[in-house]
């Protein structure tokens, strides 16, 4: 697995981007390198629908690279969803600042990696398609030294949405894995007793949610 240096050289790079780009763009799905609010509420809804049908409403999620807090509104605004408990979480302070600013000082955001408190389930949507490395097993372990971080903090499992195509790559700074091969890793990763599915996301190219429960 990746060493702590290249950890947090891996991570400076990509918070500053994100920063840059929130400063220029604002509080937007192109201000997090969406490429657009409809793609990223196709993925916010299919997402916790399958959540849903694994762990049912009343779950308590963390929404973990939560950015500006577009899931969080996309959860106010949803009935259907409306029951999860819900934190969010980022490494980035400027994207937290930005939740705070527009949902107030009491809203559920924290600068954290990891899970502040015991959730039901993890829920990475996108966190890791812009990648600002140029080796694909690089990325790939940061990926599961990620997950492997949240694990222990959440009961149910994990849910993961990441851009894929039918050959693994890093193509113009976008992270694409090759679902069957990806699934395999997981579960080589997180062992037998682990159940890991793959879902192509409704409405949107080359994109996958793979789902992990235990």
């Amino acid at each position: 697995m990746l060493g702590w240096l290249r950890t947090k050289l891996f991570e400076q790079s990509i918070t500053d981007a994100y920063s840059r780009r929130l400063n220029q763009q604002g509080a937007s799905a192109s201000g997090v390198f969406w490429a657009s609010r409809l793609s990223q509420q196709a993925r916010f809804d299919h997402a916790l629908m399958l959540l849903a049908a694994k762990w049912h409403n009343s779950t308590t999620i963390c929404d973990i690279g939560c950015g500006y807090g577009a899931l969080y509104e996309f959860i106010k605004k949803t009935p259907r969803y409306q029951s999860f408990g819900y934190q969010g979480i980022d490494i980035n302070k400027d994207m937290i600042a930005a939740c705070k600013e527009e949902f107030g000082d009491t809203a559920p955001f924290s600068r954290a990696r990891s899970p502040i408190s015991q959730v039901d389930v993890g829920l990475y949507i996108g966190t890791f398609n812009l990648c600002h490395a140029d080796n694909y097993i690089l990325w790939q372990d940061y990926i599961l030294g990620q997950l492997e971080k949240s694990w222990p903090k959440c009961r149910g499992g994990l849910v993961l949405n990441i851009t894929s195509r039918s050959n693994a790559s890093i193509h113009n700074q976008i992270f694409y894995v090759e679902p069957a091969a990806f699934t395999a890793r997981l579960k080589q990763h997180f062992g037998p007793s682990v159940t890991i599915t793959a879902h192509v996301t409704r409405y949107v190219d080359n994109d996958t949610i793979f789902v992990i429960s235990r």
